[in-house]
C-alpha cells in the first residue's frame, strides 16, 4: 500500500483501527480509500509520526514503512511480540521479512553462519531468545519495539514503544466483574472479521472464559479442541462440559502417537529455527481441525501469565530464596528422573527437586521451566568447541527482566511475560496456525486487558493460594466446578515409549542437528 511517497507492508490485525480511523477524518479530514486497518496504520504514520502511531493502535502486526522523502525503512512489532520480524544490515544490504526461511533464500548459504551462543541458548530455554536467532547478525525484533534504518548513513536504530508498567488499584470492590467487562470488551473488539470466526476450547478456565464472552454476544459459536486417546492427557471432556454449558456448536479431534509420527516431519517447516515445546504438533492438529471450518479463531493464550496459572509460580517462592541449598549432592538422580521417567508427573516433580537444589535463583527458574542448566554435558562441549566462555551467562534473558522488588509470583509472572509467553507460547500458536491459512488473535494480550490484569493485587490474584483464584471466581457461575478447578494439563503429545515408532526418530535428534551443525563435537 502507497500513498505520497509513503509505502507500507504490513502483517495482522489492528483491533481498534475504527475508532483511530474516525478520528484520522475528524482531525486531519483524511479520505480513506478503503475500511482495511492497514490504510490506517499509513494515515496514522502520515499524520502522526511512528510514535504516536504505535502508541495509539492495538493489535497483532508487524509492519515495514518505507518513507521515500525521510530515506528511511521503519519495522515496528506488536508490544507483547504475536507476529514475527526478522531483519539485518550486511554488506550494506538491508534485509527484513516475516520468515527466517525468506532471509536464508535471500542471503543464500554462504552469507549465513550459525550463531552457537543461540544453539547453546536454545539448550538453556527450549527456544532461541530475542532478539538473537540461529544466524549471526540476523536478529528479532523486540516485541514493543520499532526499528529505524537511515539510507544515508546505513545507521540501525533501535527504540522500545511499550512498557509493561503497573500499580495496583485500590478503587475496585468488585473484582470479578472488573475481569469480565474488561474481557468481555476485548472479545467484541476482536470479533470484527469479514470471515466466519471461532474459539479454541481447551476446558480450561482461560479458552472457557473468551468462549463464555462470546456466547454473549454472538447467537451461536464454534469451538474446537484437540484430545488425545491417553486418557492420562485427555482434556476432551471437560471442553465438551464447557461446550454443553455454553451451546457452542462443538467440533474435536483426537491425537495420538501415530498422528505425531507422521507429521513428525512438518515441524521443521512450521519453524524457521529450533524449537523445544512438544505441544507444536497437537496445537497444529487443533488449527487444521479448526480451519476446515473458520479462517480466524480466537485463543486464551496469555491468560496464565496475566492471571498467574503456572504451578510454577507456587514455587516462586523457593526459587527466589537467598537461603542456602540443601541435598545437593542428589541433583544427578533428580537430573535421571527428568529425563527418563515414565509418567508426567514424575517428570514435573524432578523438575521441581532440581530446581530447589541449584544456587542461582535464575538457574533454579530455568530448571523449573524444563531447560539444561550450566553444568549440563552437552552444554559443557558445546562451549568448548566453540569457545564459549565459562563466564557467559546462561540465564541473561530471564535476568535481564528480572524484577527482585516485586513479591516472587509476580516477580516470576514478570518474567514469563517478558520471555517463555511471546519467544515460546505465541511462537507456537502463530507458526501453526499459519501453517495452515489460519489466523488466531488473543483477547487476554489486548493492550487494555494487559493493564486490568496487572492492576490486580497479588492477594487478589491468589487469594487463599489458588493459581488464578481471581479470574476462576470471576466465572464460577459460567463453568462448570470440575473444569474450573482440575488441575492445569496443556496440550501434550503424551510419554514417548521405546515401543512407540516416534521413539527412534526423536532419540536421534540431538545427535543429527549436532552432526550438522557442528560435526566436530560428535566426531570427538
Amino acid at each position: 500500500m502507497e500513498s505520497e511517497g509513503i509505502y507500507l507492508t504490513v502483517n495482522g490485525e489492528i483491533y481498534n483501527y475504527r475508532e483511530l480511523r474516525s478520528r484520522l477524518i475528524k482531525d486531519f479530514n483524511v479520505k480513506f480509500r478503503s475500511d482495511s486497518d492497514s490504510e490506517v496504520i499509513l494515515h496514522g504514520y502520515k499524520h502522526w509520526g511512528v510514535d504516536t502511531l504505535l502508541a495509539e493502535i492495538d493489535g497483532m502486526f508487524a509492519f515495514s514503512i518505507y518513507d521515500s522523502k525521510d530515506k528511511k525503512v521503519i519495522l515496528a512489532r506488536d508490544h507483547v511480540g504475536v507476529k514475527p520480524l526478522y531483519y539485518g544490515l550486511m554488506n550494506g544490504n538491508f534485509f527484513w521479512a516475516s520468515e527466517l526461511k525468506a532471509i536464508e533464500k535471500f542471503l543464500g548459504d554462504e552469507n549465513l553462519n550459525i550463531d552457537p551462543t543461540a544453539i547453546y541458548d536454545f539448550m538453556t530455554y527450549s527456544y532461541i531468545p530475542c532478539p538473537k536467532t540461529m544466524y549471526r547478525d540476523v536478529f528479532k525484533i523486540d516485541p514493543g519495539h520499532y526499528v529505524t534504518f537511515c539510507l544515508d548513513s546505513l545507521i540501525v536504530e533501535k527504540k522500545k514503544y511499550w512498557s509493561l508498567d503497573f500499580s495496583y488499584r485500590k478503587d475496585v470492590t468488585d473484582w470479578p466483574s472488573f475481569i469480565r467487562e474488561h474481557l468481555g470488551e476485548a472479545v467484541n473488539e476482536q470479533l470484527v472479521s469479514d470471515v466466519p470466526v471461532g474459539f479454541f476450547l481447551s476446558g480450561g478456565v482461560d479458552s472457557s472464559a473468551v468462549c463464555c464472552e462470546a456466547s454473549k454476544i454472538l447467537p451461536e459459536i464454534q469451538t474446537f479442541s484437540i484430545g488425545h486417546v491417553d486418557e492420562s492427557d485427555d482434556e476432551s471432556p471437560y471442553a465438551r462440559m464447557v461446550s454443553d454449558r455454553i451451546g457452542s456448536r462443538h467440533f474435536e479431534k483426537f491425537f495420538s502417537q501415530d498422528i505425531a509420527n507422521e507429521n513428525f516431519a512438518l515441524l521443521k517447516t512450521f519453524y524457521d529455527e529450533p524449537f523445544g515445546d512438544v505441544s507444536a504438533l497437537p496445537t497444529n492438529e487443533v488449527c487444521r481441525l479448526a480451519r476446515e471450518h473458520v479462517t480466524v479463531v480466537l485463543t486464551g493464550d496469555g491468560g496464565d501469565e496475566l492471571f498467574g496459572g503456572y504451578s510454577s509460580y507456587s514455587l516462586a517462592k523457593r526459587v527466589f530464596s537467598k537461603e542456602r541449598v540443601k541435598w545437593a549432592w542428589l541433583r544427578p538422580i533428580a537430573v535421571f528422573l527428568k529425563t527418563y521417567a515414565p509418567h508426567r508427573s514424575l517428570i514435573k516433580k524432578s523438575q521441581r527437586f532440581e530446581a530447589e537444589i541449584l544456587e542461582d535463583p535464575m538457574e533454579r527458574w530455568a530448571a523449573l521451566k524444563g531447560g539444561i542448566v550450566k553444568t549440563d554435558r552437552w552444554k559443557r562441549l558445546w562451549a568448548k568447541a566453540h569457545n564459549i566462555p565459562s563466564s557467559y551467562d546462561d540465564y541473561w534473558y530471564f535476568r535481564k527482566f528480572d524484577r527482585p522488588d516485586l513479591s516472587p509470583r509476580t516477580r516470576a509472572q514478570y518474567i514469563d511475560f517478558h520471555t517463555y509467553m511471546h519467544d515460546s507460547v505465541l511462537t507456537k500458536v502463530d507458526r501453526a496456525s499459519m501453517a495452515v491459512a489460519l489466523e488466531t488473535r488473543v483477547p487476554f494480550l489486548s493492550k487494555k486487558m494487559i493493564a486490568a490484569a496487572w492492576s490486580i493485587p497479588e492477594d487478589v490474584r491468589y487469594e487463599g493460594n489458588e493459581l488464578k483464584a481471581v479470574l476462576k471466581s470471576a466465572y464460577s457461575n459460567q463453568i462448570p466446578h470440575s473444569a474450573l478447578f482440575r488441575k492445569k494439563q496443556g496440550f501434550g503429545i503424551g510419554r514417548i515409549r521405546k515401543s512407540d515408532r516416534l521413539y527412534d526418530r526423536a532419540k536421534n535428534i540431538p545427535k543429527q542437528i549436532l552432526g550438522k551443525l557442528f560435526p566436530d563435537i560428535v566426531s570427538g
